[in-house]
């Protein structure tokens, strides 16, 4: 099956990644740390500045200038990649040592929103549609297939400053087997 389309699940995997990722307030960087059982980082393959467009998700004019990360959620002992994620976000929204941290660190967004103590409040997007180009290379010699996509808004004191598109690897829901096991 092409890497751009999620991989069947079964109604089981499906119900049950859905409902984990759904029940749990926090960040997709503490839900797989706990599930994982070791320090995510994010291996950001690309990040820079572009022009937002009409559909940006952040609720900014034509134009605007607006971040674009590109980063692989990855486990640190592992290695193994869980999420290929594609951020859009305003670093202007953003306190100067959270902007420093997302530019100079492998730490996820979720890890820099609590060490700076920024409370997101999540809106369900449109489902992103299949991976671009840009993606398909990053992801091309990864072990783990797509088995799933979500889209979000991150809202931090009443205003967007994230709009992230997540793909999940089979990866995470072996984890949650593994999980389950123990």
């Amino acid at each position: 099956m092409p890497i751009g389309l999620p991989d069947p699940m079964t109604a089981s995997e499906s119900s049950d990644l859905r409902r984990m990722l759904l029940d749990d307030p926090g960040t997709v960087t503490h839900l797989l740390e706990t599930l994982t059982g070791e320090l995510i980082f994010a291996d950001v393959v690309r990040q820079h500045s572009i022009r937002a467009s009409s559909d940006n998700g952040l609720g900014v004019t034509v134009g605007h200038p607006i971040t674009h990360r590109m980063a692989v959620l990855r486990g640190g002992r592992t290695d193994l990649p869980y999420i290929y994620a594609e951020s859009r976000f305003l670093p202007e929204r953003l306190s100067e040592m959270a902007q420093v941290q997302l530019d100079r660190t492998s730490d996820p967004i979720g890890r820099v929103l609590v060490a700076h103590g920024l409370k997101a409040g999540r809106q369900v997007l449109p489902q992103p549609g299949p991976l671009g180009s840009d993606a398909l290379s990053v992801m091309a010699g990864f072990p783990s297939e797509v088995v799933w996509s979500r889209a979000y808004r991150l809202i931090i004191d009443e205003r967007p400053v994230f709009a992230i598109r997540e793909w999940f690897f089979r990866s995470v829901l072996e984890a949650m087997d593994r999980e389950a096991r123990s």
